[in-house]
């Protein structure tokens, strides 16, 4: 792979960094690869190599690239951190073998720290999630505002979940009042970065991401905006108990750091269940909070389905909290044990999430939604010919009692069972 050709451009009312890709031991097309972000913010956008080396090398190694060059120079200290990350990445997972060579990468060395002389300033990757939100109802609460750790900026990303020009006005809309009432500045980046990998093809972005690019992603926008920012922090998605290979963790994040700017993984200490319960003393987070990616369903003030995953997760947790009366940025805040079963998958990633709902959802006198969870993690724990048989037989059925028999088959085994 060659990334060549960096240069800021001038879109109508946005600005822009870009960069040729090209792909040269795989099949697929040359391309731009960019950042933009709305004129308000055209001086804080810079053509940092560092963004488009750290987008480029994981999707390079998952193609095959035997090299990744840039016609730049980059930071040593980044180039040790990127070769950490692809040797624990060729460690965690069993599809690049022992004998795998990771991309090499080639640059000239930046003998010259970059800006260090730039006053401190603290960003963060603000979706309005659970994540997001305790990271930055963390910082309010044990950071003084003079502090130079001190959040004063958040980036809001278009193109990585939110791709429609609309819906991604809608979650502006909403997570202006956040930014508002927490005095942070929102800084809105767009990206074409998904097209380093298959846009359309649904199971690869589901792994990839999350195994292996989700945390250089949100690093390369981060980048961008070094001119800007010295620190910015991505939040955790697992607390220490519960670490797992995954692309955003605190053994890799970090890596994306450069001399003169630093990536931070950031609530690490805290269960998701926890993160809950510190968003939920914040009312306007409660009435604001985005954690659905259904952006078919995106209303003006309404971002949540209230029936996915996601949702049904959440609104769990905040049950859990004692706090779900006064979510109002969910639909609908009453959850069935009918909603659990529908809704929830669980994988390796979210077990311990449902985990620790059981002792308090119990505490509560909702036994109904406990028992549905443990349900859901015996069917977690079978074995792998069971799981095939429910995905081949049971669900299809399932779906076809929900469909067109109105749960009959459901409501007699319920009957039978009692």
């Amino acid at each position: 792979m060659k990334i060549e050709n960096l240069r800021s451009e001038q879109r109508n009312n946005r600005v822009r960094v870009a960069a040729t890709v090209i792909w040269e031991d795989c099949d697929r097309p040359d391309q731009e690869l960019y950042f933009e972000t709305d004129e308000e913010f055209a001086q804080e956008l810079s053509c940092n190599p560092h963004a488009f080396l750290v987008a480029c090398l994981m999707p390079a190694m998952r193609h095959g690239e035997e090299r990744v060059f840039i016609d730049a120079e980059i930071c040593p200290e980044l180039r040790d951190g990127l070769n950490t990350t692809m040797c624990w990445m060729r460690h965690w997972y069993d599809r690049y073998g022992p004998g795998y060579k990771p991309p090499r990468i080639e640059a000239s060395t930046q003998h010259q720290v970059g800006s260090l002389t730039k006053p401190p300033r603290a960003g963060f990757l603000f979706s309005g999630g659970i994540d997001s939100l305790a990271t930055l109802r963390a910082n309010r609460l044990n950071f003084p505002l003079e502090h130079p750790g001190s959040i004063k900026d958040g980036l809001l990303v278009y193109g990585l979940e939110v791709h429609e020009p609309k819906k991604f006005e809608h979650v502006v809309n909403s997570v202006s009042v956040l930014a508002e009432d927490a005095g942070v500045t929102i800084i809105p980046a767009y990206t074409n970065i998904r097209s380093l990998g298959p846009d359309d093809n649904r199971d690869f972005w589901l792994y990839f991401w999350l195994n292996e690019f989700m945390g250089a992603a949100f690093s390369a926008i981060a980048h961008a905006f070094s001119k800007r920012l010295s620190v910015v922090s991505i939040n955790s998605c697992h607390d220490i108990p519960n670490l797992m290979p995954y692309g955003s963790h605190p053994l890799i994040n970090p890596n994306y750091s450069s001399s003169d700017f630093r990536i931070r993984h950031e609530g690490i200490v805290l269960s998701r269940l926890a993160k809950t319960k510190l968003v939920s003393g914040w009312d306007v987070a409660l009435q604001h909070l985005r954690v659905c990616n259904k952006i078919e369903h995106y209303q003006p003030g309404m971002l949540n389905c209230g029936k996915c995953e996601k949702c049904v997760r959440t609104m769990l947790a905040l049950l859990a909290s004692g706090v779900l009366e006064k979510a109002t940025a969910f639909p609908n805040r009453e959850v069935t044990e009918e909603l659990v079963n529908s809704a929830v998958r669980l994988s390796p990633s979210t077990y311990a999430m449902y985990e620790e709902l059981l002792v308090p959802l119990k505490e509560k006198g909702r036994h109904d939604l406990a028992r549905a969870i443990e349900r859901k993690m015996a069917m977690c724990n079978e074995p792998e010919w069971k799981k095939e048989w429910r995905k081949r037989v049971v669900r299809p059925i399932s779906e076809f009692d929900r469909l067109y028999l109105n749960g009959s088959i459901r409501r007699i085994l319920k009957l039978v069972s009692a």
